[in-house]
């Protein structure tokens, strides 16, 4: 059964102003309320109070009739005007300081106070909640005290008592005291939302209740959590091997040793608990560079300590342990023009196509035992059959000698999604074998045998944007964006669309009505690249090339849900779409990844919300990333 739409509520105009979907804009217009968010908050007289989205400034009136110093920021340059002159007296008296910006990334440390006590006290833009709250917390000097009216579910879920947790509850929780004050009915807004909110009293820990880690250990702490929650159904006896470069055996145990049973899930989880998990498990970051260690590495390359673009890796001075972590970015295909079929069997394609930064780990060092071993995070695979990794290794030994091998692989990109992870993985197990054991082999050899892997292998050894063409085995470098990489937001359904059921409705005559018009956006775009593009110029002519994919037309009859959740996810973002390759994965271009990560932000928001409805009910991975370009820092080998 189709699953059903529904539109957002509509939005309408406040006082003259056009409320703006895109930033959330939904203002709050009860007196109550309002009254009750000032004295959660407890201003003194004097205490400096930031507040976020001030809009109309229905709030900033009470906060500064309460005696308190406002820093009010707010993104809309419409409602800058409107403030200033609204406020003029108390901007006059420096009773008020508003500043036009993002609060995600204006410079807060420059405008709070770097000792003594200050509070946040706000209604927030509602997509902004989650990364609001990390930036707010890991300031230098954080707040004493954050008052903030945001989605009730979301409230729900930072306040969540033990065994119902998420990441966020966890992270929030390590550092305040959360609770909620008062839950505020959907009315009390203009225009009205689609949910109801609440009244979010955060108070940060002092004392013995403090949270005290180090900044190495905290990095190692959210890895561990992160890697617990990334399948919250899962027992943690299957979550963390399956997403952590540890042996099951040696989780298990030090599970044990931390009293936790390998049967819990990581929802059931205190920050205790996790902290005390990770005391046991001294290996997580063997081997995998901190970003501490990362930010290191790349500065020695950009001093000339290293050669650029694929030798990242530092070695220890024992050949024995030496160790490699690559990065196997994803793709999106930005062009997928069908040309014709080849004797083979194979489809002929002219395809322009971008890497992006997220992507998977490959961890890699030389055997132990004297046998090649390969693992999903903890879990062991199988050396035959269909694994990618271990059909490059095979294709490599070819051609050289290779020693054995350990390689830890973690998946980050979801699979079977267009994005062609499997390949990019096997193109990372020759990049870094060949990085690991200094292997001497030349590029012209080292692409043969990708290609003798797999269609796709050949594209992940270049530089991105590619050409690509024949059945994808040929590629071809094109100039790399100028200007700021663009930010990519990924989308990719939990149902599954298979690549050969695809081509086979292409082939049977499912086809889009300008035929044609994809090969001549896929040449425009090929030649354009050739002597370079901006980033700009690309999102410019990102409408035009939603268009340019051959396989769309029969994706969406071969998935009748696709088109739909397309439609969906257009009103929702007023933004246009682009499938990658097959799909199911659906992709979106912004000025920059702040941007893409507010787009997934209002998704999630809208799934919680019930007004954006995933295909058969099934959550899609969302993944906010950026395109590799020349201000990316460098790619491949780690």
């Amino acid at each position: 059964m189709s699953p059903k739409y529904r539109q957002a509520p509509s939005r309408g105009r406040v006082d003259g102003h056009s409320a703006k979907k895109r930033l959330s804009q939904n203002f709050l217009h009860d007196l109550n309320v309002r009254d009750r968010i000032v004295q959660a908050g407890a201003p003194a007289t004097g205490e400096l109070v930031l507040e976020i989205g001030p809009g109309l400034g229905f709030l900033t009136e009470a906060l500064l009739a309460s005696g308190a110093n406002v820093v009010a920021v707010e993104l809309d340059s419409v409602l800058i005007p409107r403030l200033q002159h609204k406020f003029a007296a108390q901007i006059s008296a420096g009773q008020l300081t508003l500043v036009h910006g993002d609060a995600l990334t204006v410079d807060l440390e420059s405008l709070m106070p770097t000792r003594g006590s200050w509070r946040v006290i706000a209604n927030i833009p509602y997509h902004v909640t989650s990364p609001l709250l990390h930036r707010l917390l890991l300031l230098a000097v954080p707040p004493a005290r954050i008052v903030l009216l945001v989605q009730l579910e979301v409230a729900e879920r930072v306040a969540a008592a033990p065994g119902d947790w998420s990441y966020l509850t966890t992270f929030v929780q390590a550092r305040t005291a959360a609770s909620i004050v008062a839950r505020v009915p959907r009315e009390a807004f203009d225009p009205v939302p689609g949910v109801d909110s609440a009244i979010l009293l955060l108070e940060h820990r002092t004392g013995d209740d403090a949270f005290r880690l180090s900044p190495h250990d905290e990095e190692r702490l959210w890895r561990l959590v992160q890697a617990g929650f990334r399948e919250r159904r899962k027992k943690l006896r299957n979550a963390l091997p399956r997403a952590l470069p540890i042996l099951e055996s040696d989780i298990l145990a030090a599970l044990a040793r931390a009293n936790l049973s390998p049967d819990q899930r990581a929802q059931t989880l205190s920050v205790q608990d996790w902290t005390a998990l990770l005391a046991e498990l001294p290996e997580l970051d063997a081997g995998v560079p901190t970003n501490a260690a990362r930010a290191a590495v790349a500065r020695r390359s950009t001093n000339g300590g290293a050669e650029g673009g694929e030798r990242r890796a530092t070695h220890p001075a024992s050949a024995a342990d030496q160790t490699a972590e690559v990065v196997a970015h994803g793709k999106i295909n930005l062009t997928l023009a069908v040309v014709g079929k080849r004797p083979d069997g194979y489809h002929e394609l002219h395809s322009v196509v971008a890497q992006f930064e997220a992507g998977d780990r490959l961890y890699l060092r030389r055997s132990k035992d004297g046998a090649d071993s390969i693992r999903l995070a903890g879990m062991p695979l199988q050396l035959e059959g269909e694994n990618l990794c271990a059909i490059a290794l095979t294709a490599l030994r070819r051609v050289c000698a290779v020693p054995p091998v350990e390689i830890v692989l973690e998946k980050r990109l979801p699979v079977a999604a267009g994005l062609g992870g499997g390949s990019s993985d096997a193109a990372a197990t020759l990049r870094g074998v060949a990085e690991l054991f200094d292997l001497d082999i030349d590029g012209e050899t080292l692409n043969a045998v990708a290609a003798e892997v797999g269609s796709d292998v050949p594209l992940f050894l270049v530089g991105s944007p590619a050409l690509m063409e024949g059945r994808g085995e040929l590629v071809t470098p094109l100039a790399p964006w100028s200007g700021e990489p663009l930010g990519l937001l990924l989308i990719t359904a939990g149902l599954p669309l298979r690549t050969p059921e695809v081509f086979a409705a292409f082939a049977a005559g499912l086809r889009g009505s300008a035929q044609g018009a994809a090969l001549v956006s896929s040449q425009h775009l090929a030649a354009e690249l050739t002597v370079g593009m901006s980033g700009e110029g690309l999102l410019q002519r990102a409408a035009a090339l939603a268009s340019a994919n051959d396989l769309l037309a029969p994706a969406r009859a071969v998935a009748p849900w696709l088109r739909p959740f397309d439609h969906a996810l257009r009103r929702l973002l007023d933004r246009p779409l682009s499938l990658s390759g097959s799909g199911p994965t659906l992709f979106l271009l912004y000025p920059s990844q702040r941007e893409a990560e507010e787009g997934a932000t209002l998704i999630a928001n809208a799934l919680a919300s019930g007004e954006l409805v995933a295909p058969d009910g099934v959550t899609p991975s969302v993944i906010a990333t950026r395109l590799i370009g020349p201000e990316s820092g460098e790619r491949g080998t780690r």
